[in-house]
């Protein structure tokens, strides 16, 4: 049966089905849930639909053994989700299937309660196998996300100055303007830069700003300014300017 000719979701078939598939990308969604069919009773289903389904579910209706989403959908649905559904029914167990795997963005979804985190681009196998893994309730990472993990730990050694002076090196910033937003001297700072340089293995400044974000040191957060300039810093400066 082709894609096209697939029947509806309607709300009685949840009960031919152990696995739904609500990732957001709706060409993505169709194919896992083909890849998953010689295994799985797949359904997709939208994100609006999985939402109504799951605040309506009771004892009544069938378990779902596994749950396949997108990063962001599967950590929102995650956050709302109770461990326990009405009448003491666990909940099911969820694969995440994403383009990217930065070590802080597999350890934040299995913190949430993800049990899997694949690559978008691996083999149909791993995916399958993965399924699999998790809908039996066993932990599954593609090897580029468990590569990603065991490098983020090294976020871990850092301090949190050493995060700020690393994401300000991230915008490019001097020794001296990172200073003056983090209220240390510039050698203090040229300190912090060493000590960064040596945890990275990173010969530049340069180097360790794409080493950080490669392996998703900073959170996969976007890269800002944290702490602007303090304002009586910057009305020195305005006098300094009018002095000269």
């Amino acid at each position: 049966m082709s894609l096209s000719e697939r029947p509806p979701f309607v709300a009685t078939a949840l009960h031919a089905a152990d696995a739904i598939v609500v990732h957001r990308h709706p060409l993505v969604r169709a194919g896992i849930a083909v890849a998953l069919s010689p295994f799985f009773r797949a359904r997709e289903m939208d994100e609006e639909d999985f939402a109504a389904l799951h605040w309506r579910r009771d004892a009544r209706t069938p378990s779902m053994s596994l749950v396949v989403a997108d990063h962001e959908g599967a950590l929102q649905a995650l956050a709302a989700q109770p461990r326990r559904m009405a009448g003491g029914m666990a909940g099911p167990h969820w694969l995440i299937v994403a383009p990217v795997t930065h070590g802080g963005r597999v350890r934040d979804a299995m913190s949430a309660g993800a049990l899997g985190y694949v690559h978008a681009t691996c083999a149909l196998e791993e995916l399958q196998d993965a399924a699999r893994a998790v809908a039996a309730g066993r932990r599954h990472l593609c090897r580029a996300a468990a590569a990603a993990v065991a490098e983020g730990w090294l976020g871990d050694d850092l301090t949190p100055r050493e995060r700020d002076v690393l994401r300000m090196l991230c915008l490019g910033l001097d020794n001296k303007s990172i200073g003056l937003r983090l209220g240390v001297a510039a050698g203090t700072v040229k300190t912090h830069v060493k000590m960064l340089l040596q945890k990275l293995g990173a010969r530049s400044r340069t180097q360790a700003a794409t080493e950080a974000l490669r392996r998703g040191l900073l959170d996969d957060a976007p890269v800002r300014d944290p702490v602007p300039v303090p304002a009586r810093m910057a009305v020195r400066g305005v006098d300094a300017r009018c002095a000269a």
